[in-house]
């Protein structure tokens, strides 16, 4: 069952991503460049997660990999890119401002050392793998990164709800779809961190199906074919 849902968070991850690059081919922005590259980090995590889970363990590189692209940035460009379609100068402004920490963050998850026996199973999607939490360490720097694409991710996704609820219900419906899928996913990182596991799948699972249905649904309304 787990790697079922697994499976269905990798497919739909990757089909999000190509639905958001063939909006960003056809209409070039900010937004759907930052949503484009969120997403692909977002199913590079998840496809990692899902090889460690059949290959029965994880490797340094796929631990590596998956802790970049899943752990560390699964929602800091998805949010960046939700910035973006409210305000592209603040969305260009916080990423330029936030570019050293992500390269210093890329540089500690590359070279941190590794101890993938401190795991609670060898294929489990847990940083404690990594040093315990400092400024060298990776698994500090999730904090602040997931924190900040999550709150930009559902702040926007609210407040374009509320603001279109009656002027464009179709609007409104999928960006409260894309809230509710930023406090799932945020909820599964929250409690795989206080040691609750056993619902990284279903919550991932479950996150990416209403993000998926979210965007969708807003890339159906005029306001969404006219401004993303």
């Amino acid at each position: 069952m787990a790697e079922l849902l697994s499976a269905l968070a990798v497919a739909l991850s990757w089909g999000l991503f190509a639905l958001t690059w063939g909006r960003y081919r056809k209409r070039p922005s900010l937004h759907n460049a930052l949503y484009s590259l969120g997403l692909l980090l977002f199913a590079l995590g998840v496809s990692a997660e899902l090889l460690a889970r059949l290959l029965g363990a994880w490797t340094p590189a796929l631990y590596r990999l998956w802790y970049l692209a899943g752990a560390m940035h699964g929602v800091t460009f998805l949010g960046l890119g939700s910035l973006a379609l409210l305000n592209p100068r603040a969305a260009r402004g916080l990423l330029l401002l936030l570019s050293p920490f992500i390269l210093y963050g890329l540089h500690l998850v590359l070279s941190a050392p590794l101890d993938l026996s401190a795991l609670p199973t060898p294929h489990a999607p847990s940083g404690k793998a990594f040093p315990e939490p400092s400024l060298t360490s990776p698994r500090l720097w999730t904090i602040p990164f997931n924190l900040l694409g999550t709150l930009l991710l559902a702040g926007v996704a609210l407040y374009t709800t509320l603001l279109f609820w009656r002027r464009n219900p179709l609007r409104a419906q999928g960006t409260a779809l894309i809230f509710v899928a930023a406090l799932v996913l945020a909820s599964t990182s929250t409690l795989n961190r206080l040691g609750v596991v056993g619902l990284e799948e279903l919550g991932r699972a479950l996150g990416v199906a209403l993000l998926y249905l979210g965007v969708v649904l807003a890339d159906r309304s005029a306001y969404a074919g006219g401004r993303a």
